[in-house]
């Protein structure tokens, strides 16, 4: 039975992804850093519903950045577990353009949506030496729309990690990203937000959150792609 560690894996995407994984027989370690009782409801559900795999919950701020990454793999060493696949799903949406972006906003962006998946990564390929690796990307890479600036450089940045490390440990980890558009409303915008921008992609409609965990899962079952980003966005990044 295969191994998956989920950043973020407690809320929204994660959640989802944490019962995708769980349905395939994989076993969970889901990452969070705020809200013990979802993490905790989502842990005991898993364990309900598949009692023959194994679920775990590790809890890690990010905002550390390197430190992080270090602290959660010491947890998952002490499992005793050998992870096959690494999302790295966590990341932060803070609304601030070029001008108005601060250095606490610039720190904050950089730990935790590009610093902590490198290191996520680098200890991955040190400890367990062949695997897969999807990092959760965003359909902003691909524009230059500074709304959410730093954010958005994180994740280009991210993006480009994604392909530089596919290519030097190559054969045997294979890196791979899913860029998503319009799945859910951003947690501090209402629905009239979200169908603005729904209805401004090329297909006029959301992403179903099936069609995105099939876009991860595609990655990770087929062993001749890597260094490869899938757009599941309905369109948006040809605007």
């Amino acid at each position: 039975m295969k191994n998956v560690l989920i950043t973020g894996g407690s809320k929204r995407i994660g959640r989802e992804l944490a019962l995708f994984f769980g349905e395939k027989g994989w076993n969970v370690i889901i990452h969070y850093n705020r809200g013990d009782y979802n993490a905790e409801e989502l842990l005991h559900n898993l364990k309900n519903n598949y009692p023959t795999q194994k679920f775990h919950i590790v809890k890690e701020d990010f905002s550390s950045g390197a430190t992080a990454a270090n602290n959660l793999f010491e947890k998952i060493n002490a499992l005793n577990i050998k992870l096959d696949l690494l999302i790295n799903n966590a990341s932060i949406f803070i609304e601030s353009s070029l001008a108005e972006t601060s250095s606490d906003i610039f720190s904050e962006n950089a730990k935790v949506n590009l610093e902590t998946p490198f290191f996520l990564m680098k200890n991955f390929y040190k400890s367990f030496k062949s695997g897969v690796i999807i990092n959760i990307l965003d359909t902003r890479i691909n524009n230059n729309y500074s709304s959410h600036g730093i954010y958005s450089l994180s994740k280009k940045s991210l993006a480009e990690l994604t392909k530089m490390a596919a290519l030097e440990w190559a054969p045997n980890i294979r890196v791979n990203g899913v860029a998503p558009g319009p799945v859910l409303p951003p947690i501090d915008k209402g629905s009239e937000y979200f169908e603005n921008v729904v209805n401004k992609t090329p297909l006029k409609k959301s992403v179903k959150l099936d069609n995105l965990l099939n876009s991860v899962y595609f990655l990770v079952k087929n062993d001749s792609i890597t260094g490869q980003i899938i757009y599941c966005d309905s369109g948006e990044h040809l605007l």
